[in-house]
């Protein structure tokens, strides 16, 4: 016989799972319940909050980028602070990509988001 295990997680997302001020209540009242982290999905202005709020809870991440400097940073996030946030609250899951950008097609943001998150990690 195979076990398997099922994780239930809920997405920083809409509604009340976006306010960083209340969210920590519904992950602190199911038991069990992870986080999927998503570094942009939390109102304009509570991103700096949300973070190493949010960090401890994390079971998945969406790293989400938008548009990339010459350089290879997001130019829209400090997306290399969200992943030392996370590091250092002892995050060591899965680092999936949600790249969202008219300017490039989907292959080049997953690209250049992987390229970033390999750099900060020092796998790259």
């Amino acid at each position: 016989m195979v076990d398997r295990t099922v994780s239930v997680v809920i997405e920083n997302h809409w509604g009340p799972t976006q306010d960083p001020n209340t969210m920590y209540k519904l992950l602190d009242a199911v038991d069990g319940l992870g986080l999927l982290f998503d570094s942009f999905n939390w109102p304009a202005g509570t991103h700096e909050q949300a973070w190493p709020q949010y960090a401890p809870y994390a079971s998945l991440t969406h790293i989400k980028t938008f548009a990339f400097d010459e350089d290879g940073n997001e130019a829209t996030w400090d997306i290399p602070k969200v992943i030392r946030i996370l590091r250092e609250a002892g995050y060591d899951g899965c680092w999936g990509i949600e790249g969202e950008s008219p300017d490039w097609d989907e292959i080049e943001i997953v690209t250049r988001t992987l390229a970033l998150i390999k750099r900060e990690l020092g796998t790259a």
